[in-house]
């Protein structure tokens, strides 16, 4: 079976930085957090290998699937689902359009009808834009947080750890910190047992999707 292509923006190049196995499979499953799920799904078009890993899994879940025992189905499940299909699934409030972040780096696809695009200060050499999550997540937002973070070259960001998983993927420039370098494509994962410091790579500003759970850890 042929696959249609998907658009890279690194062109041949792979990234260096892959989300987890279990991710990808719960990803693939549909039981990634929502805004967890947001950062692979920035994350893919620019990995062939993460990609291959998805189509793997969703496959081998429809195979699981198709060999449950059916199940009956309650008499206004029809009516209750074609309803679910008229609720607009876009945020009529954000931008709709492909909008470009800075030079030559445009909007992901995935987080289209999510953010409103316009860069807000938080502190010298660091602006952030809010991205709205989707689903059961918008729910529970006090837990759950997403970003689009920009960071001057050589800003540092302040010292932190997390109290639940933290996950990032990079748009355009670098960073770095104790666990190594980041560029373009890369995804960065974290856990309660990780403090670090990220720093923005020399050269053109660092913009990437974070997203994470819980409060931050100040040290």
């Amino acid at each position: 079976m042929s696959l249609a292509p998907i658009y890279n923006p690194l062109g041949h190049h792979s990234p260096g930085h892959h989300p987890a196995e279990d991710t990808l499979l719960r990803h693939a499953a549909g039981t990634l957090p929502a805004s967890r799920s947001l950062v692979v799904a920035v994350h893919l078009p620019f990995c062939p290998e993460c990609r291959a890993a998805i189509r793997l899994g969703e496959a081998l879940g429809g195979v699981l699937l198709a060999e449950q025992p059916a199940a009956e189905l309650t008499a206004d499940a029809l009516n209750r689902t074609m309803a679910r299909l008229d609720t607009p699934a876009s945020h009529p409030d954000h931008c709709t359009e492909p909008v470009a972040l800075g030079r030559d780096v445009a909007l992901p696809e995935a987080l289209l009808g999510l953010v409103r695009p316009k860069w807000r200060w938080m502190a010298p050499g660091i602006s952030r834009i809010a991205v709205a999550v989707p689903g059961e997540a918008a729910r529970r937002r006090s837990s759950e947080h997403v970003y689009l973070l920009r960071v001057a070259p050589g800003t540092s960001l302040p010292d932190h750890g997390h109290h639940g998983w933290e996950a990032t993927c990079v748009l355009a420039g670098s960073f770095t910190d104790t666990t190594g370098e980041y560029g373009p494509g890369d995804v960065a994962e974290t856990d309660v047992s990780l403090m670090h410091q990220p720093v923005a790579g020399m050269g053109e500003a660092c913009i990437c999707l974070i997203a994470w759970e819980g409060k931050l850890r100040m040290r």
